[in-house]
């Protein structure tokens, strides 16, 4: 008796499960457009997921990396050299940390100046082999280019100084040491027997007490000089992360929504079959089983598909982040994608997730004990209603919700987004009543009419469509003002054409030369200390320059005079927001039982920093504070700087070294800038694109429920092309009425994200830039994207109807 009742429950749970497995059969289209719905939902979190993983770990790498390698500089003096018994006393002595370099220039055959740096070039030989050798003078492309060595046929390039013999060249992409050959030192003694010794050498990060301990152990022509480096900005990519982890929960919803509607298409035939099912004696257990089945199945199906997906995208776009870092701060990392096993963790959870939010519903309805009393379930209505209930409940709560920290203020902001969803249908029928109403033409009345009763039924996919393209705006205005705050970065950093550091003995005559110098418009002295307010230590700079004030981007207060009685003072954005600092107020800075007072005059952006600073103007030394240390000189130039720099060479004897050329690397960086963000301009392009394939599945769907209209309207004279152009002004209606209402949220999140939340987890923030484009090019791009999805099953649909 038992064993014949379980071969009833293994043959009933055969026969519902083959029923299920027909029913994608039977509907390939629209079940595996549900399928691959799920995929996407899958594939879009977990991407950006990885892509963040990964991008961090290149980020911290690049981080470390930012600062030059090379802590300071010994150099000589003047008329003096480093000569090798010099280098191999010190690194005897214990400081392993030293590496010996001559820079000199030379003038090629050809008349080109080329810059020479020669260093002991085997641990680049060994690490990349196949981009450094120790027998050829090792260019990278771009300055070979400049210098006029290209490839020819195949013909190895060679390169002549001046009457010497041919010497071998080997060209790389590697651009980490800038314009300049370099070559192994023991080649360049060979080729060039006139050098003699080292012209400095490089140490890198040392302790303190080593510091001190090698400052006694110099010759006394022998000196310590500080290297140029750029300042380093974790912040940016700190928002970066930030960006797309917003991107990633946008696209997750976007992803669940076509989904959850692609699940409501494909399973209502399947709630018909599971009643009937029912009726003929099934048990309910049995149909749940097979419902479960289908989920586990559903999941990993997804789970797979979604993690070939993301393999793909992960594989074309992280290297694109290496590239920046390369690009931008002449980093080398490696873009090679590591797929580790916690991904496919990731993936099964957000899969899970994605079906159970798709299905739960339908999971609900087939396992009511109500499915048996009738054949065919009854159609659901919207209703308008409950959505502006529920908007209503999320407005208060964005409203009432705590802002002290930017968990909550993107929860909050979150809370506006579901918010706007929900009363999208409300709002989207309110639009079209109106134009019903005051449209004097029938037709369009009618159209206006129709499309607003059709508003329940077109929802989802629409809503789907209004999220993506209001990320996709969000998206463009972020970037866009990330773009202007990277600009302001480094006009502030960079703000002069040529910065020249000298040692003790060259500042005088190089201070004389300058003054003479009709080329030199104006020379700054950059001078900076340490200070502490309250208990923040803050770095305090000097600007005796308008120019140098000019640079700084202001968030509030106004430029003061250099020669102001009142000392004023300006201070970033970190320390305003973090103590609360007000334009006008003074505060007071210490250094030990020294004291220095000032008016708050303007606080400034200060973009990615984490570190607090105040700046001075004054054109007098500030007495009040002590230890001020000087960076050197900045030069505003009338000339180019390439003919300033050769002159500081050839008349005040400054090496090459102590010479940073900023405006090549502003170009650089502006040039590649939109690489670092072409991952969120790309992520909403796929969410748009998401959202056009979830209208294509929508429109087949949900317009072959209309037929019999469509048939009333046939015979009511209507052509095929009229019942097309119909329903797709219809669809766009409801589309233009989304974008109406995407403008003002995208906006409303994309301030709050540069204004609120990066402040709240950074200590700094942006102003955002308004711009018309991103609202006309995402807006006619997700209409353009929109047409074809719509067109073409409207029109396959419109000739079956016709045909019927």
């Amino acid at each position: 008796m038992v064993s014949s009742n379980v071969k009833k429950v293994h043959s009933e749970f055969l026969l519902v499960l083959k029923a299920h497995i027909g029913e994608y059969i039977n509907k390939p289209l629209l079940n595996l457009g549900f399928i691959f719905s799920l995929a996407i939902a899958t594939s879009t979190l977990l991407s950006i997921l990885v892509l963040n993983d990964a991008s961090e770990q290149q980020y911290q790498s690049a981080n470390s990396r930012l600062k030059s390698p090379v802590a300071f500089h010994i150099v000589p003096a003047s008329g003096e050299t480093i000569s090798i018994s010099d280098y191999t006393q010190l690194r005897a002595q214990g400081f392993y940390q030293l590496n010996a370099t001559h820079v000199f220039s030379k003038i090629l055959a050809n008349g080109e100046k080329i810059a020479f740096r020669a260093i002991d070039i085997l641990p680049l030989v060994l690490t990349m082999p196949a981009s450094y050798t120790s027998k050829a003078v090792n260019i990278e492309q771009g300055y070979a280019d400049s210098l006029g060595l290209t490839i020819k046929n195949s013909v190895p390039v060679s390169l002549t100084v001046n009457n010497h013999d041919t010497i071998a060249v080997n060209i790389n992409n590697v651009a980490d040491w800038g314009n300049v050959a370099l070559l192994d030192i023991a080649l360049a003694w060979q080729l060039f027997p006139d050098i003699k010794g080292f012209s400095h050498l490089m140490v890198s990060e040392m302790s303190v007490s080593e510091i001190s301990r090698l400052k006694a152990a110099l010759p006394p022509y022998l000196s310590i000089q500080e290297t140029w480096s750029i300042t380093e900005r974790e912040g940016f990519a700190d928002a970066l992360h930030l960006n797309l982890s917003a991107l990633a929960i946008l696209g997750f919803i976007v992803s669940l929504f076509i989904a959850f509607q692609a699940a409501n298409q494909a399973w209502t035939k399947r709630r018909e079959l599971a009643t009937q099912l029912r009726l003929l004696g099934i048990e309910l257990n049995t149909i749940m089983k097979v419902m479960l089945c289908e989920a586990l199945s559903l999941t990993l199906l997804a789970s797979i598909l979604g993690m070939a997906i993301a393999f793909v995208l992960v594989s074309f776009i992280l290297p694109l982040l290496g590239l920046t870092l390369e690009q931008l701060y002449q980093l080398q990392v490696s873009g090679q994608f590591q797929w580790q096993w916690q991904y496919s963790l990731w993936a099964f959870a957000i899969s899970s997730i994605a079906v159970m939010a798709a299905l739960l519903k339908q999971f609900r309805l087939i396992g009511s004990a109500k499915i048996a009393f009738s054949a065919r379930l009854s159609q659901q209505h919207f209703s308008f209603k409950t959505t502006a209930i529920v908007a209503a409940i999320l407005l208060v709560l964005f409203v009432f919700w705590p802002d002290n920290n930017w968990h909550h203020l993107m929860f909050k902001y979150g809370l506006l987004l579901l918010a706007s969803v929900a009363i999208l249908p409300n709002l989207l029928k309110f639009f079209l009543q109106t134009l019903a109403l005051i449209s004097r033409s029938f037709r369009l009345k009618f159209i206006f009419q129709d499309a607003s009763q059709q508003v329940g039924r077109r929802y989802l996919p629409i809503a789907a469509f209004y999220l993506a393209l209001t990320a996709s705006i969000a998206a463009a205005l972020m970037v866009n003002s990330f773009q202007s705050a990277f600009v302001s970065y480094l006009n502030q950093l960079l703000n002069a054409d040529l910065f020249v550091r000298y040692n003790a003995e060259q500042k005088q005559p190089l201070s004389q030369w300058l003054q003479k110098q009709n080329g030199v418009e104006e020379y700054v002295l950059f001078t900076s200390t340490v200070a502490k307010y309250q208990a923040d230590t803050v770095e305090v700079h000097r600007l005796s320059s308008k120019k140098q004030q000019q640079s700084l981007s202001l968030k509030s207060g106004q430029l003061a005079s250099l020669n102001s009685t009142e000392r004023s003072c300006y201070i970033n954005e970190q320390l305003a927001y973090k103590r609360l600092i007000r334009v006008q107020e003074i505060i007071e800075i210490k250094q030990g039982q020294q004291s220095l007072s000032c008016r708050v005059q303007a606080i400034y952006y200060d973009y990615g920093n984490q570190a607090f600073a105040i700046k001075i103007p004054s054109k007098l030394n500030i007495d009040e504070l002590s230890a001020w240390q000087e960076t050197g000189f900045g030069l505003f130039l009338t000339l180019d700087a390439n003919v300033i720099k050769e002159a500081l060479i050839d008349d005040v004897g400054i090496d090459n070294s102590q010479m940073y050329q900023p405006e090549q690397i502003k170009k650089l960086a502006l040039a590649v800038f939109e690489q670092s963000f072409a991952l969120t301009q790309a992520i909403a392009f796929v969410l748009l694109s998401i959202a056009c394939l979830g209208l294509f599945l929508s429109a087949n769907s949900l317009e072959l429920a209309r037929k019999p209209d469509l048939h009333i309207l046939s015979s009511l004279g209507y052509s095929q092309f009229e019942l097309f152009s119909h329903m797709l002004w219809q669809w766009l209606l409801l589309a233009f009425g989304a974008i109406l209402l995407s403008w003002p949220v995208a906006t409303a999140l994309a301030n709050a994200l540069v204004s609120l939340i990066l402040p709240a987890s950074f200590g700094w923030s942006m102003p955002l830039v308004f711009e018309i484009g991103p609202f006309v090019v995402s807006s006619v791009l997700g209409i353009l994207m929109l047409i074809p999805a719509l067109a073409l099953p409207l029109y396959k649909l419109n000739v079956r109807a016709s045909l019927s």
